[in-house]
């Protein structure tokens, strides 16, 4: 019975040199996975149930969206597979759909359905919206910016868009790990045809003749090819704008049967910025809002680095200044510093404890390093499960780091008692952990089924997958804990533990005659013990 219960731990203390070589795989292993882990803010693998279709519709009121397109949105996309919920949205030129879909639906056959609606209801929109649609399928490893910044560009400066492009996003996107790369502001500069209503009547000229004669006379159309002998010759139809003259020389028909006139004669013809509302503005100064976004696989702690050391260079060269307003890579980089320092002063309080219980510095020290083994080994789990280092994962390292001494410490406490019963290093270690190991066995599996039914419950598909992204960091560190308390504290015992264990304190022992003073009593006197018991816990 005793060989049967040891197995473990005698085979700890046998192979002395196959425990220590696995050991040291262990840390080396978890080594490399802390290097190469990813870091993310939010975990990846989460697709949310919801597509958006849009379409941009100028020139409309938010009524006459509503009665054309949303209604078309409800004929079309109600009968999309596994449809939940479905709500419109209707503006000023603009309509859009948001769709809701049950939990099991594959989002991949989704987005086709709902494409492939798509694709029937522009045939009933006019020619020239068609290509104004889109579906929007959010993905929260790419379209979720890792920095949001503001750019103050040099004073003086006139093409501030040519200079973004230029001088800013291309040199980001050039970066590895960088997906892409969009700024915005009030910055862009279009040609504009002001009207004067006065002299539109007095020509009798409606906006809708001016709107048809500028579409009339910009367009780029195929007209065929035409085959000479073995070539074949494709023949395109150009008749771009090259300057603001020709836009002010575009005769305009008068539905009077007068002759036409120009667009000169009805207004003018501006190049310059739109009259906007708002304003982008970084210490009194006109400002543009930039994004830069990672590819799924980029570790985002790495990419903000690359970023901000390529802002530097940018704003020394150019002199532009770049205000960061969001940096997800400084709150990962800020979680994990908070569990590096939790952990330090965690073990560090473990210690103090266990050195004034144990008055012994080797053992103290033998528990205490439990605690960043256990966190290598999970870590190199999470490493090859494909999962990232973030906010979830991180916590439930946190709720695991609490736990991870509870097996060292019974073991160790009871291989102590056992050299104080007079054994000798090796059999104690033996004999201590087979004493406690089938116990703490138990009490660590009853601790990782709690998690199991958190982790594979139906219903909530978001709030079981944030809790698996939790529970497993959990599991793996305390069945990690129970690897290293029956394999790796024997033998550390045996090396480490040599010296004879010293007296127990008096304060311990005046504690220890307390209680077990306490406990007779309450046996002693069940009856009262009970209603006490009772009051306290109903008070």
């Amino acid at each position: 019975m005793k060989d049967r219960h040891a197995l473990l731990p005698r085979f700890s203390i046998t192979r002395p040199v196959t425990v220590t070589m696995c050991l040291v795989a262990l840390l080396v292993i978890g080594a490399v996975s802390y290097s190469k882990i990813r870091l993310q803010a939010f975990p990846s693998g989460w697709e949310r149930k919801q597509l958006w279709v849009w379409v941009d519709n100028q020139d409309t009121s938010p009524k006459e969206n509503d009665q054309e397109i949303c209604r078309l949105f409800e004929a079309y996309f109600g009968t999309v597979k596994n449809l939940l919920q479905m709500r419109t949205w209707a503006g000023n030129n603009w309509a859009q759909a948001g769709l809701r879909f049950r939990a099991e639906t594959d989002m991949s056959l989704a987005y086709n359905q709902v494409m492939d609606r798509l694709d029937r209801l522009k045939l009933e929109l006019p020619p020239e919206k068609r290509d104004r649609t889109g579906v929007w399928k959010y993905n929260e490893e790419t379209d979720q910016e890792i920095i949001w910044m503001g750019v103050a560009p040099p004073a003086g400066l006139d093409d501030i868009q040519s200079f973004m492009e230029n001088k800013v996003q291309r040199r980001l996107e050039r970066i590895d790990g960088v997906a892409k790369v969009s700024f915005w502001g009030r910055f862009r500069k279009e040609i504009m045809v002001v009207v004067f209503q006065e002299r539109m009547r007095s020509l009798g000229l409606r906006p809708a003749d001016v709107v048809q004669a500028l579409q009339g006379e910009n367009f780029a159309l195929a007209g065929g090819y035409v085959q000479e002998g073995e070539k074949k010759y494709f023949v395109r139809s150009l008749a771009r704008y090259r300057d603001m003259d020709e836009i002010r020389r575009i005769p305009i028909k008068r539905s009077n049967g007068l002759g036409p006139v120009s667009v000169a004669d009805v207004g003018g013809v501006l190049f310059g910025r739109p009259p906007d509302l708002g304003s982008w503005r970084i210490n009194g100064k006109e400002a543009v809002g930039l994004d830069v976004y990672k590819e799924s696989s980029a570790n985002v702690v790495d990419v903000s680095s690359l970023v901000k050391e390529e802002l530097e260079r940018i704003g020394q060269e150019t002199g532009v200044q770049f205000n960061i307003m969001w940096d997800q890579g400084k709150a990962v980089r800020d979680s994990i510093d908070n569990i590096r320092i939790t952990a330090i002063w965690g073990g560090l309080f473990a210690a103090l404890i266990l050195l004034y219980f144990l008055r012994a510095i080797r053992m103290t020290a033998l528990i205490t390093l439990s605690i960043p083994l256990c966190i290598m080994m999970t870590i190199s789990a999470l490493y090859f499960l494909d999962w990232s280092l973030n906010l979830l994962t991180m916590m439930g390292l946190m709720v695991g780091m609490g736990m991870v001494v509870d097996n060292a410490i019974v073991i160790v406490e009871n291989i102590y008692r056992m050299r104080a019963k007079g054994m000798d290093a090796q059999e104690a270690s033996v004999a201590g952990a087979s004493e406690v190991g089938m116990a703490i066995s138990m009490a660590t599996l009853t601790t990782v089924v709690v998690f199991m039914p958190l982790m594979f419950m139906t219903g909530d598909i978001g709030l079981t997958f944030e809790l698996t992204r939790i529970g497993i960091p959990v599991v793996v560190s305390l069945l990690g804990s129970l690897f290293v308390a029956l394999i790796f504290i024997p033998l550390a015992a045996k090396l480490l533990g040599k010296h004879s264990p010293k007296e127990d304190p008096r304060s311990i022992r005046w504690s220890r005659r307390k209680y077990q003073a306490c406990l007779r009593w309450i046996l002693a006197h069940r009856r009262d013990a009970s209603l006490i018991f009772i009051i306290l816990f109903v008070s």
